[in-house]
């Protein structure tokens, strides 16, 4: 009778030390499914994708458990709002600060962007009155594109949803001139002045073209924060280093010949020019608008032309 009441009295013992031992819930999110088995340790690593979360027995404190997350997976919120998480990347350890519910920041920025480019603000007060307007656009024919393939986003919100966007690209400008017999030359002390080409020739395309290397600088907030696809507000100003300049002129002479005349020079421009540019945009698509701060021409060197554009941008992710 003594040893049948000891053995009841260990395995009794050893039932309850086992119910007393914590569970672990391991979250499959691959193959949606869940299991719940003893662990002896925690040694054992995450894969990505995976999650552990760690539940006592006891009935009073089923509300609460921690949740340990791999560094490498998509961060699922949690359903029980008093779970403490512990996120594992790499070989170091930090606890999160429920802040599962919003994506990394990434802005929208590497792409390319195409609009239409126009003279503002014009000054031709240092020349004859007869060659007022020489630089006169074709709005409908002059257009920019920006290609921006380079770009590192900086976080300045614990939602993940406002930072500071820097990136690199080229920025090419076609401008076609309104006055098909004028171009533009340089005179002398390399002042920019008309250059008047002969009546005979049938002009098709009569055009100024400049390419940059830029630097856009933008801030970026997009909303709402917990989405992964959002609406964003950026502004910021873009810097440019003038590669090449050059005027191209596609006429055909008396004789009806088809003839080309190309003149590549820096034509007194800037060598660097600053622009205001503001972007208001959902996912890849955006609408986008610059000004150019700085003159265009040197100073004294060409009439005073302020640039501007407004376009569509098409951004990679």
């Amino acid at each position: 009778m003594k040893t049948l009441l000891l053995f009841i009295f260990i395995v009794w013992g050893l039932t309850g030390w086992c119910q007393s031992q914590d569970s672990v819930l391991i979250r499959d999110n691959w193959y949606k499914r869940d299991t719940t088995r003893l662990k002896q340790s925690l040694k054992d690593s995450l894969n990505p994708g995976n999650e552990m979360r760690i539940m006592p027995n006891h009935p009073q404190n089923t509300k609460q458990g921690i949740r340990i997350l791999s560094g490498e997976s998509e961060f699922i919120p949690s359903s029980e709002k008093t779970d403490s998480e512990i996120q594992i990347a790499g070989r170091r350890y930090k606890k999160s600060q429920n802040r599962r519910d919003y994506n990394y920041f990434r802005g929208h920025l590497c792409g390319v962007h195409f609009g239409f480019v126009n003279l503002a603000h014009t000054d031709y007060s240092m020349y004859a009155p007869e060659t007022e307007g020489f630089m006169d656009l074709d709005y409908a024919n002059s257009f920019v594109m920006q290609f921006n393939f380079c770009e590192q986003s900086i976080n300045f919100s614990s939602r993940n949803n406002f930072g500071m966007v820097l990136g690199l690209g080229l920025e090419y400008q076609r401008l076609r001139f309104d006055k098909k017999h004028v171009s533009i030359t340089l005179g002398e002390n390399n002042q920019v002045i008309p250059r008047i080409l002969d009546p005979d020739w049938m002009i098709k395309k009569n055009s100024f073209k400049i390419l940059y290397l830029s630097v856009p600088v933008m801030f970026e907030l997009q909303m709402p924060a917990r989405r992964r696809q959002r609406f964003y507000i950026a502004a910021g100003a873009m810097g440019g280093v003038r590669l090449l300049s050059r005027t191209k002129i596609i006429y055909r002479n008396p004789e009806g010949e088809k003839k080309r005349s190309r003149n590549t020079d820096n034509y007194s421009l800037m060598p660097i020019k600053a622009d205001l540019v503001a972007r208001v945009g959902y996912h890849f698509w955006n609408v986008w608008a610059s000004y150019t701060v700085t003159e265009m021409f040197r100073n004294k060197k060409g009439p005073e032309l302020h640039p501007y554009s407004i376009g569509l941008g098409f951004t990679f992710y």
